[in-house]
Parts: C-alpha cells; structure tokens; sequence
C-alpha cells in the first residue's frame, strides 16, 4: 500500500466542510453614543435555535457589562469580511460571573443577547450529552488569516452535566474562540461552549459549558422573553450585590492552569528574544564592530524548533525560461525557437535560466537563512506520469519523491538541489501527490525517510509554476483534501505561485494555504522568486531593533532567518558598552535581551557559532561595502568642493581680468579722444609743435 494511502487512513476524518455553509459564528462589536465603547470589539458568539427563535450565545468574561451598558446596540459581524449578520439591544441571559472569578463557574459563564431580527448566518441547534470518545468539531474565526469560519476537531474526553472536556487533534491559536460552540459529528448540534483551554502535551484540552446550561437558562429568560435592555445591566448588578444574592448554579472547581478565552494570547507562547554571542561581560576587540547573535520568535504553540520541508515543482513546464540571469553566466535565457517553442513547450536556451533554476536558487538562498541547530530540512520533489491505465487516484510511484529526509545536515540538502536541477524537468504536475509526501515526511510515517519532532513546528515551503492536472478526474479536490490532512496534522503550508499559468486559476494553491494558516504569494516573474521567498518569516517578528544604547546609535548592518535567528553588528566605543535587542511580534508583543560588553582593540573576540559563521562574514561584507560607500562618497564630495573651490576661483579670475581689461578700454578710449596741440606757419598752415629739448 502506497505512503500517501496511509496518511489518508492515518489522518482523513469525515465531517462537514466548513466552507459549504454560512457562518455560524460573529463578532460582537459596541455601536452607541458613548466614544470609549463604541466601535470596541467585545466577544465571539454563535447563532442557536431557542424557543424565543435565534438567539446569540457568548461567554460573559468577553463582555464587559459597563460598556455593553452604555451602548444601545451589539452589532455582529463576520470575522474576515466583516459583513454584518445581525444585532441585539436586549439580554434574555444577563452577563454572569467569570468562571475564574470568585463564586463564578462554568455555569455563571453565560451571557444570551435577544436579536432584533433573524441573522443572516446558520442557525445551530441544541444536542444531547456527548458520550466519552465522541468526535467533535470547534467552530470559530482564527486570530492568524482570518475567513468567516474555521474549524477544529478533537475528542471528549470527560462529559458530565457541569462540563465538558475536549482533546483538539492539534495545538492551535484560539484567541478569541471563547463563546465558540463544539458540535457534535456528523448531524453538526451543538453540545457545548468554548470557555477555556490548557496545555496538554503538544496539544490543548478545552474546558466547554455544556450547552443544557444554555437551555436551562433559555427556559427562564429576562422579562418573560423580551429580555432586558443593555442600560439595565450596571443597575441590575448593583441591586443583586445590595441583596446579596447570587443566581449562579453550584461552583465547578476548575484547574488553576486553565485561563479566560478572552482576546488575549492564548496558544501561543510568549514572544521571546534570546541574545547568543557575545555573553555579558565580554571583551572584545574587533574594529569593525561586535558580531551579536541571538534568536527572537514567536511560535505558534510551545515549539523549541522548526521542521521545514521544500516542496518543488519538476514537471515539464518548469523547463520554460525564467526571465532572468538565474545562473549569472551574463546571458538571459529566451524560449527554444521563440513564440512557437514557448507553446510547444520546448524550454530555454539557457537551461540554467529556466523556472526549475530559479526554483532551485530560492531554496537555496532561503536555507542559508536558517539555523541547522534548530531547523531540520528536508527536500521533496512532484511531477507526475499518466499512466493511461484509468486511475483516477492512484499515482505513479515517483510522483512525489522525497530527495533528502529531514537532516541538520544542510550539505545534503544542498547536494539534492543539485541533482534535482541535474535531473531536470519532466512529467505532469500532481501537486496533491507532493502536499501528502511533505506532511507524510513530517509526521514520520510509514515510507518517511524523516523521524517526527514532537517538538517542532511543521512548516512547508510550496513552490509551483502550474496547476494541479493529476489525479485526473478531481485534480483540485485532491489537492484540497490533501490540505485538510495537512490541517490536522498541524503543518502549515506556504505557497508560491510562479508565473502567469500558476496565477490564472490559483485556488489550488491559495486554499492550500489558507486552509493550513500559511501565507500565499504571487510570482509572476520568476526570476524574482529568490527575493520574495526571502520575505517569508516563520517567527512571527515584525521588527527588530539592535542598539548600542551607550553610545545611542543602531547596528551597522542586521540579518534576521525565517526561523528568528538574527545577527548583527554593532559599533563600540571604548571601554564598556550595553547593547539591547528589540523585538515586535506581528500581533504587536514586544520583548527584549541585553548584553554589556567592553571594547578594547587587538583584544581577542568571543568564538562565533559554526553554523552563524557564514552570517557574520555576510555582514562584515556588507560592513566593509558600507566602507567603501562612504569613503567613495567622501572622496566625491571632496571632488565636488575643490570643483567649486575651482569655480570659484575661476570666477574671480574672470572678474578681475574684466575689470582690468574695463580699465584698459577706458584709458585707451582718453588717450584717443585728448586734443593733440599744433604751432602756426608764416604761410598760414599749422606744423607740429617742436619737442621739448
């Protein structure tokens, strides 16, 4: 039995796509007078089916009762395209205790809006109790690439009337999923709402309310099922306090561990920055700068490492010229016989300038980004034969090809591109074929060359110039499911479409995408693949900052991986300096590491990582070409004053040489216009007076 048969078997798990539908779950958001609430996001709910007709379900602890007070209205939105579905000005159940709060529980967690008319989204309706093992689906909008509606799966682990206990099949991000309800599988009825979740190994166990709760107190709504006005709740707190009452049911211990589904970060861990090299009170000696290395990421989940797998397209359509110098021997490879062997397909007359070349370049380019001590790689290639027999779905056996297993060993890596453009272009393009081998590599199945990380966070690199066209029958689909099975085996897909035929219908590789929470990317030059794979970042860092702070000036130059990874130089002064790292995480975290180091020229420098060397000679190249920048720089401004210095000069010359030759003239015109004196003859004629002896 084929590998990619038993990932299927491994990971397939029938249900509900949650794309075929309407959502059934909104964001809350304040509309009033009051500027400090309005506009103000609040919580998650979903639509239920009650006896009132449609209600809106949520948690209490993501409403604050004093803003939804002082704001007549809660609009509920769509998460990604923000259309609005409905909107609510009444309570049928008030807002209650947070089940962390003292006297709280699961039970006082609740909070049910009336809508003021039927919403325009799916409408769930109640189950019956779940049973231990029972399948079940998590309906909610994801805080990373947001559409209208994602979905989790896991297991019941624990159901009695208090409370449910979930296990999700992966870790995920799940702010924001408070007040998201658990339907059972396959009739999609509710059995409970999201409240919590705690780490449980590489996964996360949710604590949920029941959802009986919801009816029970659905039977016994506000003002006999008008429900009650928002501005009521502060007032209506205020007297329960005064009488010293409490409605809520009998407290539910809960873990100390477990935490609110609120907006805040839950899932992910704590952005942190680590400085490597130098150590703090270090001393060194280089005159150029101090090479400071060190890690700053943001993972999803409590990852340590990273497990990368290159995915690359060898079908025969990569042949097609890239555009560009790929292989930089000063000539640009053009199309076999021109416009008639770009529509044959007859490929490049320069074979190193072709797709398949620039392919291979990015990937390179991109693992000399990467840390070998954390990162492992691996390299799998697809293509794809017809095999003429009928098959719909069985594919040739080379269909997809894994090159290289996961390795720290990055030589290798290397050694297979090579052979990979060696071997050259060929086949058809079966791009489920190679979505599967990737996800079979990183879970370590069986026909994997890769032993699984538990440990490490799956992320797949997906290069294609085309679209799917194999398994015949369903080529799209085959590549849709295959990224469902990538979803639940966690691994996240980022996608590169290169070129115009990639780009006319891409929902292929756009799905396989988002479907996975990666990132898509549109190349329609091929030869600037290299430099948009280099934009892609796995530690979730929006920016970085490196300081002297002592002498209050930047890095000369920084570098940062796709797995965190940053070095930098820093330019000293003498004596001790205190050097600061500064990261911001893409959802706005920011977190810091400091070092004090002390400078002294020819003093020996600390030992620089082996794996790092090849980023700090980079930098000590940029460095130098800083350099040369600005001396080429000086001496051309040097150049431009004595040019103007010359100018100057110049100009003064001319003005002096003016003003003598101004003088000049004038003498010369008094000498012509003075009269000349004559003496008188006997005959009357005048001569010239005799000269003076």
């Amino acid at each position: 039995m084929r590998a990619w048969i038993l990932l299927v078997l491994a990971l397939c798990t029938p249900g509900a796509d949650a794309y075929a539908a309407l959502p059934s779950v909104a964001r809350a958001r304040h509309e009033g007078r009051d500027a400090v609430s309005s506009g103000t996001v609040a919580g998650t709910v979903f639509f239920l089916q009650a006896k009132q007709g449609p209600v809106a379900v949520g948690v209490a602890h993501s409403f604050d009762r004093a803003r939804l007070a002082a704001a007549p209205e809660l609009v509920f939105e769509l998460g990604r395209t923000r259309k609005r579905v409905g909107s609510a000005r009444r309570v049928l159940v008030e807002p209650g205790l947070s089940f962390s709060a003292p006297g709280g529980s699961l039970q006082t967690d609740l909070v049910v809006f009336a809508l003021d008319g039927p919403p325009n989204a799916r409408v769930l309706e109640a189950g019956k109790p779940p049973r231990e093992g029972d399948r079940v689906r998590l309906l909610g909008i994801p805080a990373s690439n947001p559409h209208d509606e994602d979905d989790l799966f896991g297991t019941v682990h624990g159901s009695d009337a208090d409370r449910l206990e979930i296990e999700l099949d992966v870790y995920a991000d799940l702010r924001g999923w408070g007040g998201a309800p658990i339907v059972a599988k396959p009739d999609d009825r509710v059995i409970g709402v999201v409240q919590a979740a705690t780490p449980s190994g590489r996964t996360l166990r949710i604590t949920a309310t029941p959802i009986a709760t919801v009816m029970a107190a659905l039977a016994r709504p506000l003002e006999g099922g008008r429900g009650r006005a928002f501005a009521t709740l502060v007032a209506g707190a205020a007297a329960a306090a005064a009488d010293g009452k409490d409605a809520s049911a009998k407290p539910v211990e809960i873990r100390a561990a477990a935490q609110p589904l609120e907006r805040e970060v839950v899932g992910l861990r704590d952005l942190t920055v680590e400085i490597e090299t130098p150590g703090d009170g270090a001393i060194v000696g280089d005159e150029l700068g101090v090479f400071l290395s060190g890690r700053a990421i943001a993972p999803y989940g409590d990852y340590q490492t990273l497990d990368v797998v290159f995915v690359i397209d060898t079908s025969g359509s990569t042949a097609a010229p890239s555009g560009m110098d790929v292989n930089g021997n000063g000539t640009v490879g053009t199309p076999q016989l021109g416009v008639v062997g770009s529509v044959l397909g007859l490929g490049s007359t320069d074979s190193g300038d072709s797709i398949l070349s620039a392919e291979v370049a990015a990937a390179r380019q991109f693992l000399s980004r990467l840390d070998a001590r954390r990162t492992r790689v691996a390299l799998v290639t697809f293509a794809g034969e017809d095999l003429g027999n009928g098959t719909f779905e069985v594919p040739s056996k080379d269909s997809a090809l894994t090159e290289v297993g996961l390795s720290h060993e990055y030589r290798d890596v290397e050694k297979a591109l090579l052979r990979v453009l060696h071997r050259g272009p060929r086949g058809l393009t079966h791009m489920a074929a190679g979505v599967d081998q990737a996800t079979i590599e990183l879970l370590g199945l069986r026909g994997a060359y890769s032993k699984k990380d538990p440990r490490s966070e799956k992320i797949v690199v997906f290069l294609t110039d085309g679209q799917p066209v194999m398994p015949r029958g369903g080529p799209t689909q085959a590549v849709l499911r295959a990224a469902q099975r990538a979803k639940k085996a966690g691994v996240r897909f980022y996608t590169f479409g290169i070129g115009e035929e990639a780009l006319a219908g891409p929902l292929a590789i756009t799905q396989l995408a988002e479907v996975t929470g990666g990132t898509f990317t549109p190349v329609r030059e091929a030869g600037r693949l290299p430099e948009l794979i280099a934009e892609v970042d796995f530690a979730e860092i929006e920016t970085l900052t490196v300081r002297n702070v002592t002498l209050g000036t930047d890095a000369h130059a920084v570098e940062m991986g796709a797995d965190g990874t940053f070095g930098a130089l820093i330019p000293l002064q003498a004596g001790k300096n205190e050097l600061e790292v500064v990261a911001v995480s893409s959802d706005g975290r920011t977190a810091k590491d400091s070092v004090s180091v002390s400078y002294a020229p020819e003093a020996q420098s600390p030992a620089v990582p082996p794996a790092l060397v090849a980023m700090r000679n980079r930098l000590l190249e940029l460095r130098l070409a800083q350099i040369k920048q600005v001396r080429l720089e000086a001496e051309e401004q040097q150049i431009e004053r004595t040019k103007q210095e010359l100018r100057v000069e110049i100009e003064k010359e001319r003005a002096a040489a003016a003003e003598r030759a101004d003088r000049q003239r004038k003498d010369l015109e008094l000498k012509i216009d003075k009269p000349v004196e004559t003496q008188g003859s006997g005959d009357g004629s005048s001569a010239p007076a005799p000269a003076a002896p």
